[in-house]
């Protein structure tokens, strides 16, 4: 079959359900585990298609690949998930050609996140492919467009700030410490130890590493078992009103009515930081009114988020801009594949004819009479130019030929 570079693109589809369109209970009946992912493979390759992949995350369940319509492909993962091809018809988006390419770009950016800038993604849709690739589902075009695909995203990360500063309160938290505490050696309380407040103690940990760290929760088991998995000293809850004024970073998230941390558990005046990331309050307003005192609430932490998240907006033009280079990169190189069968072909002749072949096509090139090989690849990127850009492709054909049959070099080493 002849290669069309335009056919191959308008062969691209995607076929997707995602928090743009859905609520989680929707999306949950088109989650695909491994197991899953790998039978949508196998009935892709039965059907005789030779490019697919899957990624399914809490955000999105997207299935790419090479088909006539991306119907199909909706059709082959609905087959092996919990929800309906109604049910996805009606839900899901549906992209091909060009739109399609697009999409794929702006997901392993990040721009396409629920979170603008989320490269976790690119995370994801690595692994999805590497098991596509396991299935030997990855075709040559798929292979070459995801290389474009992912050199747009590096580059992007890279030299724009689309991801940068922080969209996560915990984290926030953590720069909101770091730009006031630095790289001192302090004494650092965190209570509340529940999947937010241990996040809040891993990142501590990380990115404040002089710190000496103590968790405290109303449920002492559970403090004990974050010490004890992070290495850390723990608190007893009952204790905390008559140690707090030990500690010179204190950090709430729990889920008390009413404040726990309050003025007079502060009986000597020093320089403290005080972070309170749970609604209803965690420490009684009046505590920033302590000499030395530094207070900050959810408020003054979503600032920071706030900021952050404007900033990745005015990157966006940017990434676009990166990724409608590269998108152009990838139509360019596909307007040359589809000359590959005939640029192959002429590369085995010449390397036959130079008495090369048995070195250049079984992976032995260290082999080879460097200066043949070097006209052979010469010949050959002639020819690409000649048949990208120019008419009457079979004569440039006879051309490249007669050009390597008649060079110099190669008489010398064939007479």
């Amino acid at each position: 079959m002849k290669l069309n570079a335009d056919h191959i693109r308008e062969r691209f589809c995607v076929a997707g359900i995602s928090y743009r369109q859905a609520g989680t209970d929707v999306r949950g009946l088109f989650a695909v585990d491994a197991d899953q992912h790998r039978q949508v493979l196998e009935e892709a390759r039965a059907k005789g298609f030779k490019s697919v992949f899957v990624i399914s995350t809490c955000n999105r369940t997207e299935i790419y690949g090479y088909a006539n319509h991306p119907h199909e492909l909706a059709a082959l993962l609905s087959r092996h998930t919990a929800g309906q091809y109604g049910e996805f018809i009606h839900h899901g988006f549906f992209m091909q050609g060009q739109e399609a390419m697009h999409h794929l770009f702006r997901v392993a950016a990040g721009l396409d996140s629920q979170i603008i800038g989320d490269y976790e993604i690119q995370g994801q849709l690595k692994q999805a492919i590497a098991v596509a690739r396991s299935e030997q589902m990855i075709g040559p075009v798929m292979d070459r467009t995801l290389n474009f695909v992912f050199q747009a995203s590096k580059k992007i990360r890279t030299t724009t700030g689309l991801s940068s500063g922080t969209v996560s309160v915990s984290f926030a938290a953590i720069e909101w410490l770091q730009q006031k505490v630095a790289n001192r050696s302090l004494r650092a309380l965190v209570v509340g130890t529940g999947k937010f407040g241990t996040n809040v103690c891993k990142n501590l940990l990380h990115y404040l590493p002089n710190i000496s760290l103590t968790v405290c929760n109303r449920t002492p088991e559970k403090a004990e078992a974050l010490a004890a998995s992070l290495q850390v000293n723990s608190l007893p809850f009952e204790a905390l009103a008559h140690q707090l004024n030990e500690f010179d970073i204190v950090v709430t998230s729990t889920a008390a009515s009413e404040p726990i941390v309050k003025p007079h558990h502060f009986t000597s005046a020093r320089e403290r930081f005080v972070v309170d990331l749970s609604v209803p309050a965690n420490v009684d307003k009046q505590v920033a009114d302590l000499p030395g005192m530094h207070l900050a609430n959810v408020d003054d932490i979503s600032v920071i988020l706030e900021q952050n998240i404007a900033r990745r907006h005015t990157e966006v033009p940017k990434a676009e801009q990166i990724i409608a280079e590269f998108e152009q990169e990838f139509y360019n190189w596909l307007h040359t594949y589809k000359h590959t069968p005939a640029i192959k072909l002429v590369k085995q002749h010449l390397a036959q004819w130079s008495g090369q072949s048995g070195c250049e096509f079984a992976g032995q090139a260290a082999a080879c009479d460097e200066e043949v090989r070097e006209l052979v690849q010469q010949t050959v990127n002639n020819l690409v130019v000649n048949l990208k850009s120019k008419a009457e492709k079979g004569c440039y054909v006879i051309d490249a030929y007669q050009q390597f049959l008649n060079h110099p070099a190669l008489a010398a080493k064939v007479s």
